[in-house]
């Protein structure tokens, strides 16, 4: 049997999955093993300042960090692509549930249309492979104001992440004061 692995986008016509560089600094092609994530990633919107999306003891979380966000980015059709996972591996720098490859571009061996991908994450919610936490909902670790956000966008700035803290604080402008002193 095939090894497969899946990847979301929001378009439909791909045919070819290229490489591109991402918050690790390497030029590849990301992919996971597991439905519910590629569907997570079918959402646009601006990444970790609008939405969390973590694993506890391998359940799916789904934390939505401001009202409205999870409407605005995946209240709308995406597309999820099969490929074949013989290139992939996991790596200690990436999340538990993702997969890279070094490949250039990968030719997918299907694609299912997802009609709307809300309602998708909604469904593996009731299946149970998902956990949506809708604002001001959210697990404890998670504070309500998203200062969590500080040290990571500080982190990826120093990582080589050019305008990550300018990302944080146009979303969180509170945010300012205490991301100067941090940098300090």
């Amino acid at each position: 049997m095939k090894n497969i692995v899946y990847h979301g986008s929001l378009q439909g016509n791909i045919k070819k999955i290229t490489a591109r560089k991402s918050t690790h600094q390497k030029l590849c092609i990301y992919a996971t093993p597991y439905e519910t994530v590629a569907l997570l990633f079918m959402g646009k919107g601006k990444g970790d300042l609008d939405t969390m999306i973590a694993s506890n003891d391998d359940n799916l979380e789904l934390i939505e960090r401001r009202p409205g966000v999870l409407k605005q980015i995946y209240d709308k059709e995406g597309y999820l692509y099969e490929l074949d996972g013989s290139t992939f591996s996991h790596y200690d720098y990436l999340w538990s549930k993702e997969v890279i490859s070094f490949e250039t571009s990968i030719e997918p061996l299907s694609i299912t249309h997802i009609p709307n991908i809300l309602d998708a994450l909604e469904q593996k919610e009731k299946e149970g492979s998902l956990k949506i936490y809708r604002y001001p909902d959210r697990p404890k670790n998670v504070p309500l104001d998203n200062s969590d956000l500080i040290d990571k966008y500080i982190r990826f700035e120093k990582q080589g992440l050019t305008g990550a803290i300018d990302d944080l604080l146009e979303v969180y402008p509170e945010f300012r004061e205490e991301v100067e002193k941090r940098i300090a």
